[in-house]
């Protein structure tokens, strides 16, 4: 998984628009590839009172898959929203647009300001093309669906271009996740409401290493606060005992004293 910091230098340098849009999606919603390859217009709220309320949103409710023919079989015909036209002949397996594969993948999912607005400059351009109007939010230039084999490509591709360490694209999911949970500090519930796990375990089981990653801090920070204090021979280690050049000089003046004078010093200051 990236760190913050090389996520945010990528999603910079990525000159790809379509990529762009995925790669914040999959950060800022937590989303999986088919659920944002999946995704459709009715499902985005990004109305200008929804992004001023901070009430912009996505609805995950569906995903992009494709699936063979034994497949579409088992799969009841309410699980399978569209099958879109197959771009082979002789295929033997069709993209579908379907329901998720548990309940609690269907969620809503609330939108960064910043996000929403790339949604809205994404939708104008999507409603002032002539293409295939399958209302998809991310489609090839003719309005086909996005396999998620070519929005790993191209996430593949701006790695390699740009000498960043080779990862999934569904790392950035995991890489969402420890965000969030740091960000909230581990509030576990509101994280697990955007990932769509089944149960809060998943999050704190295959995120633990971002929590641990925490708890060696309290460690260090434990070390400086407490035990680099311990054997302090002051009653209070937080007091400040640094000598001054004050302290310097009258030490000097005292030592410099005659014996009979430095006696006199010490009765005066133990009588103070």
């Amino acid at each position: 998984v990236w760190s913050v910091q090389t996520f945010r230098e990528a999603v910079k340098a990525t000159e790809d628009d379509l990529l762009s849009i995925c790669m914040h999606l999959a950060f800022s919603c937590s989303m999986r590839i088919g659920e944002i390859t999946g995704l459709t217009w009715e499902d985005v709220i990004i109305d200008e009172e929804s992004i001023a309320t901070n009430n912009a949103k996505v609805i995950i409710n569906k995903e992009l898959s494709r699936v063979n023919a034994e497949a579409m079989q088992k799969l009841k015909e309410k699980d399978i929203l569209k099958i879109f036209p197959t771009q082979k002949p002789h295929c033997t397996t069709r993209l579908v647009l379907k329901t998720p594969k548990t309940e609690t993948s269907n969620r809503v999912v609330w939108l960064p300001k910043t996000v929403a607005e790339l949604l809205v400059q994404e939708l104008k351009e999507f409603l002032g093309s002539a293409y295939n109007d399958y209302n998809l939010v991310i489609a090839l230039d003719n309005g086909n669906p996005v396999e998620s084999r070519i929005v790993r490509d191209r996430f593949q591709k701006l790695c390699e271009e740009n000498d960043y360490e080779v990862v999934v694209f569904h790392s950035l999911r995991h890489l969402s996740t420890g965000y969030k949970l740091k960000m909230t500090n581990g509030d576990v519930k509101s994280v697990q409401g955007d990932t769509g796990h089944a149960e809060a375990e998943m999050v704190t089981d295959v995120y633990s290493e971002i929590i641990d990653e925490d708890r060696r801090f309290n460690a260090q920070k434990m070390d400086k606060e407490f035990y680099s204090t311990l054997n302090d021979d002051t009653d209070n280690p937080t007091q400040d005992t640094a000598v001054t050049d004050s302290d310097m000089a009258l030490l000097e003046l005292i030592k410099s004293l005659s014996p009979e004078m430095k006696e006199q010093f010490l009765k005066q200051a133990l009588q103070r």
